[in-house]
């Protein structure tokens, strides 16, 4: 079986520069999840290999990334994903291990199922907390968008990690991630083996999504890494969503 860390080998590289100055940043798109075996995933970089183009930095092609999750002490935030309310959002901090830089990013659910992402930079030392900026920026946005602040205080909810391959088609203003080795502090991961796949364009309707279909693999609806890392830690909460996905794909 081939690794990720091989099967980047394929591509030409693409600076990280070169990818958030050009439409494959997309900030505000339509993100398809698929959740495949690594041997699916081979095949996908196969056909990809002459269109698309891997993120690397510093001679590196995988990057691990370290994510802390903040939500209300009632965890509204989840349940608003459970019950897939339209209106809902997620907001962590996110850690590049390799370069020791940080965000903090809120995601948004936008009209038609749009996803819209907000980010600022943060340092690397309030990883994991929320700083005063944070939170401000926090409200604008769901105030802008949302009309509503987040309820009540913020405090950090769930942290993961895991390693992630980035391919992306500047021409087609495609990109799409893999994720593998995902591991949920206080218990429970990725099998061995497995990918999730994230196809990242303006309509829903990048190459990668029409290979993959092909491939046999269907985009799941229920795929947030927040919500089934919540799912895995505190099984005493409605996961009805996630179960399948649990089942099939996670370990404790």
């Amino acid at each position: 079986m081939r690794s990720p860390e091989s099967l980047a080998e394929r591509f030409g590289g693409l600076a990280l520069a070169e990818l958030e100055g050009s439409g494959a940043a997309l900030l505000d798109r339509v993100d398809r999840k698929y959740v495949v075996p690594l041997d699916t995933f081979a095949l996908l970089a196969d056909r990809l290999a002459l269109t698309h183009r891997v993120l690397e930095v510093g001679g590196a092609r995988t990057f691990r990334y370290r994510t802390a999750y903040y939500d209300t002490p009632g965890l509204d935030a989840y349940r608003d994903h459970v019950k897939r309310r339209r209106r809902r959002y997620k907001c962590r901090s996110r850690r590049y291990e390799e370069s020791g830089l940080c965000a903090f990013e809120l995601k948004l659910k936008g009209p038609r199922g749009r996803t819209v992402k907000h980010r600022m930079p943060y340092a690397d030392e309030l990883h994991g907390t929320l700083s005063p900026e944070a939170v401000r920026f926090l409200h604008a946005h769901l105030l802008r968008a949302y009309a509503r602040p987040p309820g009540e205080r913020l405090a950090r909810s769930l942290d993961m990690s895991f390693r992630r391959l980035t391919l992306a088609s500047l021409e087609r203003s495609e990109r799409l991630t893999a994720d593998f080795e995902l591991a949920f502090a206080g218990g429970g991961r990725l099998a061995e083996g497995a990918v999730i796949i994230e196809s990242k364009s303006p309509r829903g309707t990048a190459l990668a999504d029409r290979v993959l279909r092909e491939l046999g693999a269907r985009p799941v609806e229920a795929c947030s890494k927040y919500c089934l890392g919540i799912g895995m830690t505190r099984p005493e909460l409605p996961a009805n969503p996630f179960r399948r996905l649990l089942d099939r794909w996670f370990v404790a």
